[in-house]
């Protein structure tokens, strides 16, 4: 295969030479791969406004003896409401973060890509972008399995916690976004969830860290 046209989410970037980028993207097809859009950085470069995190867009990739390159990128969905609210930029952000950092390279999961536009639109159109985001990193963590069975986990973590995180692994995003929590509660799940990917991937998730403070 030396050519690859389908859709994919950009989960994160970093520059990469003098005038290139190296792009974190989650393929539908390929599962999670590295690509370098060349010329990224230029001015004029035809990917300018197309290569922020989140982005989903039909990409096509050419497969070359070393690496993976971007060749062109058309934007498929773009979510104006997250990228002018800081609140659901920042939610937004935690699950882009951590896809980016909890998923291996060339690892495909079923029905993330799914899982992440639900979650996005939520992000988007709702007003409990917050709970949206544990419920995304809820389901991701179990997918991925760094998450323990919290039915049967005996733990220091509250009965009521546990209660909650057993429920979001079970049920779908709707039932989950008709739950009440208190800004302390949303904080205290934050919190686990952060000691949990610690633990299993000494992993520190900034974004999400920073969102408690």
């Amino acid at each position: 295969m030396k050519t690859h046209s389908s859709k994919s989410i950009i989960l994160g970037h970093k520059n990469f030479g003098e005038l290139d980028k190296l792009i974190f993207l989650y393929n539908e097809e390929l599962g999670k791969i590295k690509v370098i859009a060349k010329g990224a950085r230029k001015i004029t470069s035809k990917f300018t406004g197309h290569l922020e995190s989140l982005s989903i867009a039909e990409t096509s990739l050419y497969f070359g003896p070393k690496n993976i390159i971007l060749t062109e990128i058309d934007p498929i969905k773009s979510y104006k409401n997250i990228r002018t609210d800081y609140q659901k930029l920042s939610c937004a952000l935690q699950i882009a973060e951590i896809s980016n950092q909890l998923i291996y390279e060339n690892q495909k999961i079923e029905h993330l890509m799914e899982l992440f536009e639900e979650a996005l639109h939520q992000i988007d159109t709702s007003n409990k972008p917050q709970l949206t985001a544990i419920y995304y990193i809820i389901k991701l963590l179990d997918q991925t399995g760094f998450i323990p069975n919290f039915k049967e986990n005996q733990s220091s973590i509250k009965k009521k916690y546990l209660k909650f995180l057993h429920y979001t692994q079970t049920q779908s995003l709707e039932a989950i976004t008709k739950i009440s929590l208190s800004n302390e509660e949303e904080n205290d799940i934050k919190n686990i969830l952060t000691r949990i990917i610690e633990y299993q991937t000494n992993f520190a998730p900034k974004s999400l860290i920073i969102s408690m403070i």
